[in-house]
């Protein structure tokens, strides 16, 4: 009898414990978006300048053990990327260039699992960090920056076999294919359709206002001279002559599969894989996806 009580004891302690934790969280966010709801009443300009800060500035994670492990016998330097940023660039191999370009968030090492299968086929990789992500200089960036960086990259690597691109980098690779990327075709991974749902999707989360996004994206278009409209995927995807493969995870919660239905819809003779159980990152390192990925940028795989 006292064994078994002093476990239930431990077990009940245990479950209020992880009730607690659970709770936190929840506490903080209703806190935060309180502060964002009445900042958006009160003083609207500020909302929108701390909307902005939040939505271009990426977090950065440690790099796990596999990512180190896939970032071996690269060859690395910098590139400049304006006056006071540059970023770095990893490379193996020889042949054909495959460049991987990372999400919002991301680092080039993600990409990793895309290395080996790659120079096994006769390719060269590359990878790169994009501004404020990874290795690179900077805090804070946004969509139109990361496509400037593809392009400066390529420029700097000459004609490229294909891009793979994860997230928010496949919009970025659209844009720089509309200003005169080389690329013979694209992989895109979890494919952002459309960047101004997810800035009301941010900023319905945190609690600020549809009058506060509206000056975000005011702010963004005026500060890069792109409006949002002009560089969504169904209106770039139309134009486009390059082929595509698409691979999105049916249950991915950061990106709606439903975004890749709608851009290979518009993207002629693009192709769509649908995986299941995936999500939003783990996808980047499935041997299914990667082998598909690789097959396509061979051309064994055609649209």
């Amino acid at each position: 009898m006292p064994d078994g009580h002093m476990t239930q004891t431990t077990h009940s302690r245990t479950v209020q414990t992880r009730a607690r934790t659970r709770r936190r969280p929840s506490t903080l966010f209703k806190a935060v978006n309180l502060g964002a709801r009445m900042l958006s009443r009160v003083a609207p300009p500020v909302a929108a300048r701390v909307l902005q800060r939040i939505f271009f500035t990426p977090q950065k994670n440690p790099m796990p053990e596999r990512e180190v492990n896939w970032m071996k016998g690269a060859e690395t330097w910098r590139v400049q990327f304006d006056e006071k940023r540059s970023l770095p660039l990893y490379a193996w191999g020889t042949g054909p260039t495959v460049l991987l370009v990372h999400g919002f968030s991301g680092r080039g090492s993600q990409m990793g699992a895309f290395i080996a299968p790659l120079l096994a086929a006769g390719y060269r990789v590359v990878i790169f960090d994009a501004p404020a992500h990874g290795d690179a200089d900077g805090k804070q960036t946004a969509l139109p920056e990361i496509a400037m960086a593809v392009l400066k990259v390529a420029e700097h690597l000459g004609p490229l076999s294909a891009c793979i691109a994860h997230s928010i980098g496949t919009a970025a690779t659209t844009i720089a294919l509309t200003r005169g990327l080389d690329c013979e075709r694209v992989v895109y991974i979890a494919p952002p359709e459309y960047m101004g749902v997810y800035l009301q999707k941010a900023a319905k989360m945190i609690g600020f206002s549809t009058a506060v996004v509206g000056r975000v994206r005011d702010s963004i278009e005026a500060r890069y001279g792109m409006a949002f409209e002009a560089i969504r995927g169904t209106n770039l995807a139309p134009g486009m002559k390059v082929p595509a493969l698409l691979i999105h995870d049916r249950k991915d919660t950061m990106v709606s599969i439903d975004d890749s239905r709608t851009l290979m819809r518009h993207w002629p003779g693009a192709m769509l894989v649908e995986t299941e159980g995936l999500g939003h990152v783990r996808i980047l390192r499935d041997t299914k996806v990667v082998a598909g990925a690789v097959e396509f940028v061979t051309g064994v795989a055609k649209p």
